[in-house]
């Protein structure tokens, strides 16, 4: 989940959408939540071609950018 008050959420958002970009993966959806609480759900599908990224590698950077309390793979090819 990414912290999101207005303004501060997005910095997070950005900075999870520049990893993901760092580790040249195609973001293919992105779904988020209504926030509550100053907090909202952020529901991304990403694909990463082997030859191209390093999954985990990005997996770990984006649980080290602040704002973000949890992340979770739910399902992998």
């Amino acid at each position: 989940h990414v912290l999101g008050s207005r303004g501060l959420g997005d910095v997070y958002k950005r900075q999870v959408l520049a990893a993901i970009a760092q580790f040249h993966g195609n973001i293919l959806t992105i779904h988020q939540s209504i926030p509550m609480n100053g907090v909202a759900g952020l529901t991304l599908s990403v694909a990463i071609l082997p030859t191209e990224g390093d999954a985990a590698a990005m997996v770990d950077n984006i649980e080290h950018i602040k704002g973000v309390h949890y992340l979770k793979i739910l399902g992998r090819e």
